[in-house]
């Protein structure tokens, strides 16, 4: 339901004619699937994490592990959501060059990666109940999802179109994160770096608002290019350094490093 009941919503309650409520659900379903990378990236972890999460569990510092794993996997996203915003130039034509219409909403797609985001830190977050033996409250706070995605769409939807089901989309993933990890610090708590794991975050979405500014004054494709790739290594390389003495522990990275 929080995935899809947004175009359900789009559909039903936008004002407008038959064709605009299916213009607008067919270009935000298609600026959707640009956050495909980050979707499969976490589809691929949930496969890997959740046996490994409890094959730690045993361990005395498996809340330590759990926050290093939590705190490379947001450092993971926020290079996946760059890889995609600020190469939005080119990933636009996989939605095919024949229909540009569908352009006109790729500014969902950074709401939509970040949401993403908070929709896998929830992932990594939901150990908690899951080794507390509280699923129901999982369960719960799941349908608080629900709740928050139904409310925000039919507030916003009747005025911001398919701007409103990104925005929803991005409320309900926020809750259900922050609701579970206040949640899981009660019944089992981890040391997660939560400050440098927003700063992460927020680092990127601040390069991200850095690129679109800039855009307005380039016109070269070239120039665009090479502002994409600068901005990119810049957030690579600041990771690099900030984590140093984490990556030193990783043969390749820790002899270029030293």
């Amino acid at each position: 339901m929080n995935e899809l009941i947004d175009r359900f919503v789009l559909l039903n309650i936008y004002p407008g004619s038959v064709d605009e409520k299916y213009t607008q659900s067919g270009i935000y379903s298609a600026n959707y699937k640009l956050a495909i990378i980050i979707a499969l990236f976490i589809q691929a972890f949930r496969l890997g994490a959740e046996p490994f999460f409890f094959k730690q569990s045993t361990k005395a510092d498996a809340q330590l592990i759990y926050a290093r794993v939590m705190k490379f996997f947001v450092i993971t996203c926020c290079s996946c959501f760059l890889l995609v915003v600020l190469f939005l130039d080119y990933w636009k034509y996989f939605m095919g060059n024949r229909h540009p219409e569908y352009w006109t909403g790729l500014k969902v797609v950074p709401v939509l990666l970040v949401a993403k985001i908070f929709l896998g830190i929830y992932y990594n977050l939901s150990v908690w109940y899951k080794l507390t033996n509280q699923n129901k409250i999982g369960a719960w706070i799941t349908l608080g999802g629900v709740a928050v995605t139904l409310m925000i769409n039919f507030l916003l939807v009747p005025t911001l179109g398919y701007m409103g089901c990104a925005i929803a989309t991005f409320c309900c993933y926020g809750a259900m994160m922050i609701s579970s990890y206040l949640l899981g610090q009660k019944y089992y708590p981890v040391p997660y770096e939560i400050g440098r794991i927003f700063s992460y975050i927020i680092f990127a979405v601040l390069l991200f608002l850095i690129h679109a500014f800039l855009l307005d004054y380039i016109s070269s494709q070239i120039l665009r290019f090479v502002l994409s790739v600068v901005l990119g290594i810049t957030y690579l390389v600041s990771i690099v350094w900030l984590e140093k003495d984490e990556f030193r522990q990783i043969p390749v990275i820790g002899k270029f490093i030293s």
